[in-house]
């Protein structure tokens, strides 16, 4: 959230699209690119660490993590 918006008093929402537009704001759109960095880091991490073929089982069952083991000609 960027504190250099004006906030609404407690209990108003805002329908308008200029409520929800992002920031323009240098330091915003920085901060935003820095945030989407951090995740895709972290999202490569994590498939380093749990293993892409844990996360294919996990995603679509084990007769993949198989058809994967034929391919390979060797055990996961």
């Amino acid at each position: 959230y960027c504190e250099t918006r004006e906030r609404l008093p407690s209990g108003a929402t805002s329908s308008s699209a200029q409520g929800r537009a992002q920031c323009k704001r240098q330091q915003c759109t920085i901060d935003r690119r820095g945030f989407r960095q951090e995740l895709d880091s972290w999202r490569h991490k994590l498939i380093h660490c749990v293993g892409f073929e844990s996360i294919l089982d996990g995603l679509f069952g084990p007769e993949l993590v198989e058809d994967l083991q034929l391919f390979k000609g060797k055990n996961l």
